[in-house]
This record gives structure tokens, C-alpha cells and sequence, in this order.
């Protein structure tokens, strides 16, 4: 008797797996991850279907249900249980203990010694017994976690974006965008979320626009990874030598007359006293006093100006 004309009952793997191709999952791995059991089983139950005419294999691998697989109505059974089937073993053991939080395939591969396939079968095995779960189940590959983790979990452009932003300094989302290279009103979007998760904070700049800042919580985040296309800082309102010579005293001593600046720095009292206006109008520096000749001292701008061409010179 055909396959055809015999009443069609499925196992329950082989039911699974046949409903998971109608999803348009078209590997073993992605089906069996649809599907809740292991690789093994899928194989096993994709090569069943293949003979009941319900399921096909193309030229580049994958799976597809036929004609009849994608419209058949089946009565399912359970199958029988293998022996050993539920069983981990030492290295599935100890995926599940190194997962004390969310982390991506390639590390776990790294911190357990074996091969990529070998992993990819085990998680594929946990996650089928309800132990792990998948930031991405198309990618199972990219995150696992265990299926208990709390971790706040980030989608692939969020990852993107916290990943680019400095930790030595705070950037603006111009160049965020261009590092993340990403569309500016997703990457706004994007920074949004991540402020109200507290993975970012947002203050004015030297420029007087908005910059951000990654927290310390941002910092320790499992999904972060040091990207080598950080965010660069955004220029500075002021970079002359001069200019940084000029704050640099200022902050040392608290405050200063012009001239006293200009006998530290042995530069010409007019060429000070204009250069200290200028740093005036750009409220990088303030009188302390209402007398002609009080003392300056640096603004609260003012030391984050010095601070930050201080660092740069460091770098």
C-alpha cells in the first residue's frame, strides 16, 4: 500500500517538525528549535516525512514540505522514547552551569573547548527541555540564556548602538549614528530606550546639545562588546594650546587677575586679557567680583572643557 492511500498518523516529532516546516523553518536547526526537540529527533522525523511524501530536501539543503505536506490533515501519536534521550552528559552539564548569564554561541564555544556543531546541538537539546532560551530562535547562535535569566535583554540594534558608545567619554548621536551606521531617527529611538533602561544617560555638551554617556550599568551589560568602530568625540568649542595653557592655570590657582595669568604664562597682558574675554563670552570663565580688576575662575563649563582636552591630549 502507497504512503497515499494509508490513513496518515504522525508521530508527535514528526508532527511537530511538519507543522514548523508550514512556518517556514527550513533547516534542522530551526525546526527542531520550532519544533521543541533536539537536532537528532528532527533529522530522524524529517527523513520519515520525506518518505510519506510530505517533506522534501533541495539542492542547497533545506527542507520544504510538499504539495501534500502543506494541506494533509494527520492524527498524531507519541513516539516511542529513546533510550537515554533526556540525558546531557558532562559537557551539556557544563553549558548549563557557564550560563550565569546571557551569552553568544561563539563564547560558549571558546570557554568549553569543543566544536561550534557540538554546542549548537546541545543548546538546541537544552532549550528542547525547557533549560535555555534564545535571544533570536532564527539565530540560536547569537544569544542563550537560561530560561530563568533576568537580564534585560537588548535586540540586535540596541546591542549595536550601546556597543559603539565610548567609555572614556561622552558623544553626541551624530557620531553614534555614523559608528553604528545606522539611520539618525532609529538610532534617537534606540537612545531613548536605552536611557530609560538606564544603560545610557543623556546631559548637555560642551557644545550646548545633548551628548550621552554609557552608565555603569550600560558598562556590564553581558550583550556590550568593545567595538573597534567606537563613537568618536564630538570636536571641541576650543583647542588651542593656548587656550588649555590658559584654563589649566586658572584652575590650578582657583582664580586669577589677568595680569597674574599673564606673568605665569610670560605672554603679553593685552594678548591675555583679550583671550580671556573671549573664554568670558563663551562662559568658560567668569569675574569674581564686581571690581575692574577681580579675579577669573573657571565655570562649571569651563572645567569640563579643561577636563576633556586634558584627556585628549592624554590619549
Amino acid at each position: 500500500m502507497s504512503p497515499k492511500a494509508r490513513t496518515l498518523v504522525l508521530t508527535a516529532p514528526q508532527a511537530a517538525c511538519l507543522t514548523a516546516l508550514r512556518r517556514r523553518k527550513d533547516t534542522a536547526p530551526k525546526i527542531a528549535i520550532e519544533a521543541k526537540i533536539d537536532v537528532r529527533n528532527a533529522t530522524g522525523a524529517l527523513r520519515a516525512l520525506a518518505v510519506l511524501e510530505l517533506a522534501k530536501q533541495g539542492h542547497t539543503k533545506r527542507w520544504h514540505p510538499t504539495a501534500r505536506g502543506k494541506i494533509c490533515c494527520f492524527d498524531t501519536v507519541s513516539a516511542r522514547p529513546r533510550r537515554n534521550s533526556g540525558l546531557l552528559g558532562s559537557t551539556g552539564q557544563r553549558l548549563l552551569e557557564l550560563l550565569d548569564r546571557p551569552m553568544p554561541g561563539s563564547e560558549i564555544v571558546e570557554k568549553l573547548g569543543v566544536t561550534h556543531q557540538r554546542v549548537r546541538q546541545l543548546v538546541i537539546k537544552l532549550h528542547a527541555q525547557g533549560s535555555v532560551a534564545f535571544g533570536d530562535p532564527d539565530k540560536p547562535f547569537w544569544i542563550v540564556m537560561r530560561t530563568a535569566d533576568k537580564t534585560p535583554f537588548l535586540s540586535r540594534d540596541e546591542e549595536r548602538v550601546l556597543s559603539v558608545i565610548p567609555r572614556e567619554y561622552a558623544t553626541d548621536a551624530t557620531k553614534i549614528r555614523l559608528a553604528a551606521r545606522m539611520p539618525e531617527r532609529q538610532v534617537h529611538k534606540i537612545l531613548e530606550r536605552l536611557i530609560v533602561r538606564k544603560f545610557v544617560e543623556a546631559f548637555e555638551g560642551l557644545h550646548a546639545t545633548e551628548v550621552f554617556r554609557i552608565t555603569t550599568a550600560g558598562l556590564k551589560h553581558p550583550q556590550r562588546a568593545e567595538s573597534p568602530s567606537c563613537a568618536r568625540a564630538p570636536r571641541l568649542p576650543v583647542e588651542s594650546d593656548r587656550v588649555r595653557n590658559v584654563l589649566s592655570t586658572i584652575s590650578v590657582s582657583g582664580k586669577l587677575r589677568t595680569r597674574d595669568i599673564a606673568n605665569i604664562l610670560k605672554l603679553p597682558p593685552q594678548s591675555i586679557n583679550a583671550l580671556v574675554q573671549y573664554l568670558k563670552r563663551k562662559h568658560f570663565v567668569e569675574k569674581k567680583g564686581q571690581e575692574f580688576n577681580a579675579p577669573y575662575s573657571l565655570t562649571e563649563r569651563g572645567h569640563a572643557v579643561l577636563e576633556e582636552m586634558t584627556r585628549r591630549q592624554a590619549a
